[in-house]
């Protein structure tokens, strides 16, 4: 099973990018010592699915950066213990409502 797991790798910055014969090159890196950048991976995307990829990671990103706020929102409010109260309660009238 253990051959089914993707491999990783730990990416910093986006060392180059480039389009040729309908595919994108994205070619990242890891900074080494000082300012010189590693090539880590280099991925390759058919360009008529780059779209669809990049809006995928959007709105990724998008929704994590909304659970973040959310929890930090409510350790302002008052600790991590309301912030989950308060979270359900708002959950809970989400689905009474879209239910309506």
């Amino acid at each position: 099973m253990a051959d089914k797991d993707p491999v990783e790798f730990f990416v910093e910055r986006v060392a180059n990018m480039s389009h040729a014969n309908g595919v994108f090159r994205i070619t990242f890196a890891q900074q080494d010592e000082g300012e010189e950048l590693r090539s880590t991976v280099r991925l390759m995307i058919p360009a008529n699915q780059l779209s669809g990829i990049l809006q995928g990671i959007s709105g990724a990103a998008k929704n994590i950066g909304e659970q973040v706020q959310a929890r930090v929102n409510a350790v302002e409010e008052g600790g991590s213990g309301s912030g989950r109260t308060s979270k359900k309660k708002a959950t809970s009238k989400k689905k009474a409502t879209s239910k309506k």
